[in-house]
């Protein structure tokens, strides 16, 4: 659908009270790219980049140079935006489900304060299937678009999994056609199952522009803006394009104004990157045959195609964000919003034979970050930084996002349950009237800005992918946990991070710095003997996505019903334990037939007994492996039937010789098993968030980090 303004005038009328009495406090507008590189702005010197709006906002306002995303990959990057602090803080390690509920969240403190919160674009929050609609953390109004979900002719929709408000509209104006055929014939060209989300192919987008989801999202916005300029209520407007992120799909006029040569040569160097070209005993994952490929040394004639696209489509975005920009000065509104641009991450195009993003490189975890101010704060808030200031040795975050929109916002008076610490969030506020970030008197977390930086990710792609991280800006610091090894790069001397310095003796004393500061984090954050020993690093062959302070739903318990969620609800990681399949964390509890071991019963946990026919199952190959995973089908071993999904269910049914896609499952690195098909949901043994409120309430907020 287009933006309603009749529909939306509810929302602006129930805050004009609020509206009128903080008619001087500003807007915010806070846009983000998914999958942005920091350095595809031309503002960064890239002269192959054209984005003349961000160049615009950042000669009109503050670019961080040295700003990252502490967690490199969609999920865990956003929940930092959300609630303002470190992922150990804040649970996410890794890719996984953004919680429900947490006890301070960036448009629930915003919205408390007066502000009407709107989100347009990618959340990934989470979907509710029951209401048929995104899970919003206190944005009071979403139009989404996420990216999920597949072309399906034969269901009701002609879609599977989210149905969002970019794919209702899109089936309004284009009934019966499939929106994403561009990376559908992408997926199929190339051996994939017509699916390019995460695709490194590129092509120019097969329908008119004015179908993207691009354009859509900036319609959306600027409809927005337009209506709000007919009410004397702030607002917090949240743009998040899904692109360019895969599929790279611009329109054929943007595409073609781009020429390879012109492009940045891809970095690749001689030493620690080489065993990601795809060649015999590399990772699994690499190489052009899967189409999917997070590494690899990619034919040129293909790879430069998809250079060619992400370029064209960082531009049509940059595009969308002109005309944004445009409604703001003709609804008047320039001056008395805020604007801030950022993205979740970056994306490796080639570099050291990288593709995609959740890496601790330069191309996966540094990422723009641009603020704007308006002139109407200026006098009041003492601000004295000059228009188009670089700020080049201090490190931003995403994390600070939080802070700023609740500092700019004057939202501070919704203090947190729990407090922040000195590695959560910071305002860039601060740096406006002190670019030193020695005297920042935020009031929600306080103290001289941050030296240098913590970054993670859980298991990613590989086993071999699971790392931790610092910088600060001039030197970066990687502990491979896998391996337990370590990387050191010298970032003033080597930006690209092409010579690897661990074993360079010159840098043994730096190398230690940074071992001993890590040692240090993990001690002060209590992660336990698995992380930290005796000063020592721990090497941790084992993933682990969330922290405890993940705020999870209720605990397992026995007799639960086993069906399918999205990647990372609770109680969704399992271990293959000889003939038992045992659910983490739980006391313990085993996967089990419930009832009768015969076609069509259902599947429960139950307390694990070695002698229990129920809990014995065998796991068989599938006879089609495809890139980085692990296909199986699970056989319950007294009965010979196969564990099968169907809708959010599993049951047993007969297995196929040749399996049904609904037999198939993947056995993840992180302990998912998760469906081929249907979106690819996971196994759970988790009461569903809906189920508990339902039955308990919403939780209290000082409950919501127990579990």
């Amino acid at each position: 659908f287009e933006f309603n303004f009749i529909a939306m005038s509810a929302v602006f009328g129930a805050v004009l009270v609020a509206g009128a009495a903080a008619a001087a406090r500003p807007n915010v507008l806070f846009m983000m790219a998914d999958q942005m590189r920091f350095d595809s702005m031309g503002s960064t010197g890239n002269k192959a980049a054209r984005t003349p709006a961000l160049d615009r906002i950042a000669a009109e306002g503050l670019r961080m140079e040295w700003s990252w995303s502490s967690t490199p990959t969609c999920t865990p990057a956003r929940a930092g935006i959300l609630t303002g602090r470190s992922p150990w803080n804040h649970g996410m390690l890794g890719y996984g489900a953004v919680a429900p509920w947490y006890p301070v969240e960036m448009p629930t403190t915003v919205a408390a304060a007066g502000y009407i919160t709107h989100s347009i674009g990618k959340d990934h929050f989470g979907w509710n299937a029951t209401t048929d609609h995104g899970i919003a953390h206190g944005y009071q109004a979403t139009e989404l678009y996420d990216g999920l979900g597949s072309w399906n002719p034969k269901a009701p929709t002609h879609w599977s999994g989210e149905y969002d408000d970019y794919d209702k509209w899109f089936q309004s104006v284009m009934p019966g056609k499939d929106p994403e055929a561009t990376l559908d014939a992408q997926g199929a060209a190339h051996g994939g199952a017509n699916d390019g989300w995460n695709g490194w192919h590129g092509a120019a987008y097969v329908y008119d522009e004015q179908y993207h989801p691009t354009a859509w999202v900036g319609r959306q916005a600027v409809s927005f803006i337009q209506a709000a300029n007919k009410t004397s209520a702030p607002f917090l407007l949240k743009v998040s394009f899904h692109r360019p992120h895969s599929p790279y799909d611009p329109p054929a006029r943007v595409m073609n104004q781009f020429k390879v040569e012109d492009l940045p040569p891809i970095v690749a160097g001689t030493g620690w990157d080489l065993r990601f070209r795809g060649q015999p005993g590399d990772p699994i994952g690499c190489g052009p045959s899967d189409p999917d490929a997070w590494c690899g040394l990619m034919p040129t004639n293909l790879s430069n195609v998809s250079r060619v696209a992400y370029y064209g489509s960082v531009s049509f975005v940059d595009e969308q964000v002109g005309h944004i920009y445009d409604a703001l000065v003709e609804s008047n509104l320039l001056e008395t919003s805020y604007i801030i641009w950022t993205s979740d991450h970056g994306d490796g195009q080639g570099d050291h034979y990288h593709w995609r993003k959740g890496y601790p490189y330069e191309f996966s975890a540094h990422v723009p970050m641009l603020l704007r101010w308006p002139q109407s704060e200026v006098g009041p808030r003492g601000f004295t930084a000059p228009r188009g200031l670089v700020i080049k040795n201090l490190v931003s975050e995403l994390r600070d996002v939080f802070h700023t929109v609740v500092d700019a916002t004057k939202a501070l008076t919704a203090q947190p349950v729990l407090p922040f610490q000195a590695e959560d969030g910071k305002s860039m506020l601060c740096l406006l009237t002190d670019p030193t970030g020695q005297h920042c008197t935020y009031p929600l977390n306080p103290g001289p800005w941050r030296q240098y930086l913590d970054m993670e990710h859980s298991t990613c792609y590989n086993n071999s992918n699971h790392w931790n991280a610092l910088t600060d800006g001039r030197m970066k610091y990687v502990f491979r946990a896998y391996f337990g090894d370590e990387q050191l790069f010298n970032l003033t001397a080597d930006p690209t991070e092409s010579v690897e310095l661990s074993q360079d003796p010159t840098y043994a004393t730096t190398l230690k710095l940074w071992r001993g500061r890590m040692v240090a984090q993990f001690e002060s954050e209590n992660r336990g003997p698995t992380w930290v020993q005796n000063g020592t690093l721990m090497q941790r062959s084992q993933g682990q996505t969330y922290s405890p302070n993940y705020p999870r739903g209720p605990p397992a318990v026995p007799n639960t019903k086993i069906t399918l969620a999205q990647n990372g609800a609770a109680n969704d990681q399992w271990t293959l334990n000889g003939s038992a399949v045992v659910l983490q964390g739980s006391d313990p509890l085993c996967l089990a037939v419930d009832g009768e071991a015969s076609t069509g019963a259902g599947l429960i946990t139950a307390e694990c007994l070695a002698s229990a026919a129920s809990q014995s199952f065998t796991t068989v190959p599938a006879p089609t492996v495809k890139g980085a995973f692990h296909f199986i089908q699970i056989v319950h071993t007294t009965s010979k039937l196969c564990i099968t999904a169907s809708g959010n269910s599993v049951s047993l049914a007969t297995c196929g010789a040749s399996p049904a896609d609904t037999q198939v499952w993947v056995d993840g690195a992180s302990g998912r098993i998760c469906a081929d098909k249907l979106s690819g949901e996971c196994l759970t043994a988790g009461t569903s968030w809906e189920e508990w409120e339902a039955h308990h309430g919403a939780p209290a907020t000082d409950d919501l980090w127990k579990y």
